[in-house]
């Protein structure tokens, strides 16, 4: 009788008796059931799907990483290049319109990073930059408040077109004359002077290849080019200046030039300033000449708060370009201002300095009797203007207008505004950037307020 040892040693299969060799023919395969096959069939069914699925996804990442790499080939051949100063040229001034509004172009829109990138520089330099005081530091805080609501806005925005709108409702808070940005009108009539003056600081920005590239692919409508309309009216020399158009500088001084000269029986001109509202002085600073009747020395102290105007002042003290306006550019503390100042706080601002205006007559030209003609829209360098040719040429002063009391239109800049690219746009945004002791001269004295529906012709009855 065998032993129960040798039993459980005869049950032990060869793969666990290694010391036993198991033959070929005693290898009994027994099929699978129908349930095993079934349950088989299955999971390669699976490990099918499972495979297919993966190298659907790795096609879909290739297709992804091939757009990427696409879009940022295709970014970097239609970016904004490092841009040296271009050549002026009239063929950029004639594309260039009245409004900031975006026309259809072949040029890429901007990214959304890009428009940040301007928004953020804009604010800092308002923040910086702006000259407060008590009249608009209420609208100041208030735009400080909804930066970062305007900064999410900016962010969402769809289109250049749309990243303007909300640029320019940003800046209107501050509800400022000088603040502002370029439109293309106000571009295209102050760009000709500074191609005669590109390595001044306002040239090197208005002849920016960007800022001309930008300017130059707006809509045009060459019909708002207005400039000025000069005619003789028996003893009345008319001159109707809607803007003050650079462009035609040259013509327009010598148009005037030859009529006093050569006239003899004009004795009273007349300068209809309606609806100008440049912003910049070249133009102004001119045609003075020509119509003073004494040389103009004017100078004035001017709180800033940012470094945007010290380079206009540096630039003023070195007098490159042959300047009326000069400064003495020491930079002195604002908060050591030894007098008291009504308008502003002097503790919001970093500096002040002394400024100095000197406009020579043309010995040339005879002196005549001015009337000026103003009215609500007449703001910026043509208030100026009127009120040199008041102080040195007793001019009449007449504004049509709704109400006699004085507005934010009437007040007198003795300093023009400082201009900054924005740096991915190319546009530009004017600066409200200095403050001057005015308070006794704050606004443009008027001899006259009417309320005519022809002003124009209720002026000319005046003039005797």
């Amino acid at each position: 009788m065998k032993s129960k040892r040798d039993k459980n040693k005869k049950n032990q299969s060869a793969s666990r008796n290694k010391r036993e060799k198991v033959r070929k023919k005693d290898i009994k395969i027994r099929s699978q059931s129908p349930t095993i096959r079934k349950r088989s069939k299955k999971r390669i069914k699976a490990l099918k799907r499972k495979y297919m699925r993966r190298r659907a996804g790795l096609v879909l990442a290739l297709i992804f990483i091939i757009f990427l790499s696409t879009k940022a080939l295709l970014g970097k051949i239609n970016g904004y290049n490092n841009y040296t100063y271009p050549k002026f040229r009239q063929e950029v001034m004639d594309s260039i319109t009245e409004e900031i509004f975006v026309g259809n172009t072949n040029d890429r829109s901007l990214t959304s990073a890009e428009k940040i990138s301007d928004f953020n520089k804009l604010s800092y330099y308002l923040e910086r930059n702006y000259a407060i005081d008590k009249e608009n530091e209420k609208n100041y805080k208030e735009l400080i408040d909804q930066t970062e609501t305007f900064k999410k806005k900016v962010k969402k925005s769809k289109s250049d077109q749309e990243f303007f709108d909300i640029v320019s409702a940003y800046i209107s808070i501050l509800d400022d004359n000088r603040t502002n940005l370029l439109d293309v009108k106000t571009y295209n009539k102050i760009f000709p002077y500074y191609k005669e003056n590109k390595n001044s600081p306002r040239g090197k920005i208005l002849g920016d290849a960007q800022v001309v590239n930008r300017y130059k692919r707006l809509l045009e409508r060459k019909d708002n080019l207005l400039g000025l309309d000069l005619k003789e009216n028996n003893k009345i020399l008319e001159l109707n200046m809607p803007v003050f158009n650079s462009n035609n500088l040259k013509e327009d001084k010598e148009k005037i030039r030859q009529v006093l000269k050569n006239n003899q029986n004009i004795s009273y001109i007349f300068i209809n300033l309606s609806q100008n509202e440049s912003i910049d002085d070249k133009y102004a600073n001119e045609i003075l000449p020509l119509l003073i009747h004494k040389d103009y020395n004017f100078e004035k102290v001017v709180f800033y708060r940012g470094n945007l105007l010290k380079q206009s002042l540096s630039y003023m003290k070195n007098n490159k370009d042959k300047v009326p306006t000069t400064s003495s550019f020491i930079e002195n503390q604002a908060i050591k201002f030894p007098e008291e100042t009504k308008e502003i706080n002097k503790e919001n601002y970093m500096y002040y300095d002394q400024i100095k205006t000197e406009i020579k007559k043309d010995q040339n030209m005879p002196n005549k009797k001015i009337y000026i003609l103003t009215n609500d829209n007449t703001k910026n360098d043509p208030i100026r203007f009127a009120n040199i040719l008041k102080n040195t040429s007793d001019a009449t002063i007449i504004k049509n207008g709704f109400e006699g009391d004085n507005t934010k239109n009437d007040i007198i800049y003795y300093l023009r505004a400082d201009i900054v690219k924005l740096d991915h746009s190319g546009l530009l945004l004017s600066i409200n950037s200095s403050k001057s002791l005015n308070e006794d001269d704050k606004y443009l004295k008027y001899d006259q307020i009417i309320n005519a529906k022809d002003p124009y012709k209720k002026v000319l009855s005046l003039i005797k």
